[in-house]
């Protein structure tokens, strides 16, 4: 019973402490400076417990297989929590590239049929003149739209980066305008 109770106990503190981390690094890249400094405080503090704690059970009674897997198992949930945690926390705003050398005016039209908002611009490259279209959405809209698009050109090629300081426009998905 107390080597279930202790594997319980670690597998919890490892998922807390890898959650933590994941919300520490999302603010830190959002340079939310002092929000990210108190959070590392605690996730630290946590991790020297957590440490100190396992260490000194392991010198007193031995390497244990329960224990190692209750702590892998914990920091895997945690990961995987913790991914999603950020795709909720995270309201990323993303600036979308679309090169589609043949279908770009059946993709802008079906993107336009859809809601988004597309910008167009012309761009040269290797090959001659191309039509870029560039669409702002939401990060969680991403996946939705590349598969709008790989439908009706396989071979498009669809670029995508984070915005920040963003203000004014029509974004995809949002009602009122930023």
């Amino acid at each position: 019973m107390n080597i279930l109770l202790w594997s319980v106990i670690i597998f919890i503190s490892i998922l807390v402490l890898v959650l933590i981390g994941t919300v520490r690094v999302i603010l830190m890249v959002k340079n939310k400076k002092i929000l990210t400094t108190l959070i590392g405080f605690f996730e630290s503090a946590i991790g020297l417990t957590i440490s100190i704690t396992v260490i000194s059970r392991a010198i007193k009674e031995g390497i244990n297989i329960y224990i190692i897997l209750s702590y892998a198992a914990g920091f895997a949930l945690g990961l995987y929590i913790g991914m999603h945690i950020s795709q909720l926390i995270s309201k990323d705003i993303l600036s979308i590239n679309i090169f589609s050398r043949f279908h770009y005016e059946e993709i802008e039209n079906f993107l336009r049929d859809k809601g988004f908002g597309v910008t167009c611009y012309y761009g040269s490259g290797k090959d001659g003149n191309i039509k870029v279209l560039n669409i702002i959405c939401k990060r969680n809209n991403f996946t939705e739209l590349k598969s709008f698009v790989k439908k009706i050109d396989s071979k498009v090629l669809v670029t995508s980066h984070s915005l920040e300081g963003l203000s004014g426009g029509f974004i995809y998905d949002i009602k009122s305008r930023i």
